[in-house]
């Protein structure tokens, strides 16, 4: 049988005795869970391989990955938001980068470029890491 316990997690999303922002709110959680954090614990592993110090820490409405470099300095704050827009919740990234000559500056933008029409089931592992990887060149300089 497949996975029996994401079945019975869709029944109940799909119970109509739920309101619309609960459905919502369950789908980001579970997106979150099931996408994100993933995504971001493989950046996070990847990180501390190349020798950096990286934390991702879940938050009910968000998932963070903190990097440092010598252990102390953030290099940056990445994180995954929601975002309400017409038809539901997409996913946005609000990161904060410090740049090599110590100079923050903080982003706010989807993960996927605004004028393509797109869902939260259609994000994926590679698009949260993509993101990722865009905001990082950033601390180079790049």
């Amino acid at each position: 049988m497949g996975d029996w316990k994401l079945e019975l997690e869709d029944i109940f999303l799909s119970d109509s005795q739920a309101s619309r922002a609960e459905r919502e709110n369950a789908r980001f959680a579970k997106f979150l869970r099931e996408v994100v954090t993933p995504a971001l614990t493989e950046v996070a592993e990847e990180m501390r391989r190349l020798g950096r110090t990286a934390t991702v820490r879940e938050a009910p409405a968000s998932t963070i990955l903190t990097v440092y470099r010598d252990a102390n300095v953030e290099e940056i704050c990445y994180s995954v938001t929601r975002q309400f827009v017409n038809d539901g919740i997409l996913p946005r990234a609000s990161v904060r980068v410090v740049r090599t000559n110590s100079r923050a500056t903080s982003h706010d933008e989807p993960l996927r470029p605004v004028d393509e029409r797109y869902t939260i089931d259609d994000v994926t592992k590679d698009d949260v890491i993509r993101s990722f990887l865009t905001f990082y060149r950033m601390t180079k300089g790049q």
